[in-house]
């Protein structure tokens, strides 16, 4: 009788194991993380967003290039996953034409914004619809090596004035400076101008987001004083940074942050030889400098399709905390020694990163603005990019060329808005 007891027992002890398992959740994840990375967010998702909400996490790796048309072709088809990891600057059009969740329908988003720098929001919003939150930031700083600059008398540029001087002593030794936007292969040249728009109170786009602004007083003047670094300073447009930063060839660079990593591994050799500082900056009217830059981001979004809304949100919440954030970039240092930043700001104070440069990445970050999400943004970056080669190429008037930039940009802008119009209507 005691052993048919303890048969059933144990039958039963199975029986709603199964079922248990049959009625968890579970969310199906696209990211673009992968090898360690991969294991280290299954076991973070296991030990501490399972065990606490009880809804499971499937996680497949897309590479990050081929995200977006994975995504589309498997929104048509109804693969879609539930919660996606895109660049940022795909976020909008995809939420605009009905594939993403518009997260302000959540009551607790302010909640997750709250922790996050708000210039970086305008890059994923439009209208009142938030597409997504940002994830992993690469903003831009300075890269100097101090042996070089104490040899040569030289500190860390402060201002644009600054890093012009400095390019100027430097050439004058056969030395080079370099300023790279790495993102984006539409949007490199835009992404070099940004800070010299933002850092005079402007923004490439008319504030409505249906026209083109730069044929505006501050706007041509930021673009007049991004081409004369190459036509006057001859800051070259190319330059192997790991080679000629190590070699002392190219020692004042202005490059994202993940380059920190990528000197120490790629160059143990200099290692107490270099040093970061803030993004050029320009003075203004009170004498302070505003020290705006920009970078890329990697964004967490909700597929429209997914029929589990809540639980994606509750994932979203969850890798978007400080908790998690903090573990994940500290195990994933301790693994593969690279150094990953994000947007929650109180991350930073607890990273794996030299406490002397703490602060400077709180700035940073706190100074890192992305380019404004308007319908055709993207496709008129290009106009800036023919501009730019216009003058620095070619030996066009700059001014000339960034207003022709302005006009076809504003025509590709109000096409787009009327092939977006029926799906803006339904925001």
């Amino acid at each position: 009788m005691k052993k048919s007891y303890v048969k059933l027992m144990w039958i039963f002890v199975l029986f709603v194991l199964v079922v248990a398992n049959a009625l968890a959740e579970k969310i199906l994840m696209w990211t673009w993380y992968y090898g360690p990375a991969t294991q280290i967010l299954k076991d973070l998702f296991e030990k501490d967003f399972t065990s606490k909400t009880g809804i499971e996490v499937e996680i497949l790796t897309v590479p990050i290039e081929d995200m977006t048309n994975k995504l589309l072709l498997a929104y048509l088809s109804g693969d879609a996953p539930d919660v996606v990891e895109l660049y940022s600057n795909t976020a909008v059009e995809l939420g605009i034409r009905g594939a993403l969740t518009n997260l302000n329908t959540f009551k607790s988003i302010k909640k997750v914004t709250a922790d996050i720098n708000p210039l970086l929001l305008p890059a994923l919003q439009y209208k009142s619809a938030l597409f997504a939150v940002p994830g992993e930031v690469n903003w831009t700083w300075t890269y100097y090596r101090t042996d070089i600059f104490n040899e040569i008398g030289l500190k860390a540029p402060k201002t644009w004035d600054d890093f012009r001087d400095a390019t100027t002593k430097l050439k004058a030794r056969n030395m080079d400076s370099y300023y790279y936007y790495q993102g984006d292969p539409t949007a490199l040249i835009v992404g070099k101008l940004l800070p010299f728009v933002y850092q005079r109170s402007s923004d490439i786009y008319t504030q409505d987001g249906t026209a083109s602004n730069l044929d505006s007083s501050e706007n041509i003047a930021a673009f007049k004083e991004l081409t004369r670094l190459h036509t006057e300073y001859k800051v070259p447009l190319d330059d192997p940074s790991f080679t000629t930063f190590a070699s002392g060839e190219t020692p004042l660079q202005l490059q994202q942050n993940w380059y920190y990593c990528a000197f120490e591994v790629a160059a143990p050799q200099i290692i107490g030889k270099w040093d970061i500082a803030p993004f050029p900056g320009i003075k203004q009217k009170d004498g302070s400098i505003d020290n705006t830059n920009t970078g890329k981001m990697l964004v967490w979004s909700i597929v429209s399709s997914s029929n589990k809304q809540q639980a994606s949100w509750k994932l979203i919440e969850y890798i978007s905390s400080s908790e998690f954030t903090t573990q994940f970039m500290n195990q994933v240092y301790k693994i593969e020694k690279s150094r990953l930043f994000f947007s929650n700001k109180n991350s930073i104070d607890k990273a794996n990163f030299p406490k002397a440069h703490i602060a400077l990445a709180r700035k940073s970050l706190k100074d890192c603005r992305m380019q404004t999400a308007v319908i055709g943004g993207p496709i008129a970056n290009r106009y800036i990019d023919f501009a730019f080669n216009k003058v620095v190429l070619q030996g066009d008037d700059p001014e000339t060329a960034i207003k022709q930039a302005a006009k076809e940009s504003t025509l590709e802008i109000q096409k787009k808005l009327k092939e977006f119009a029926r799906f803006i209507k339904q925001l």
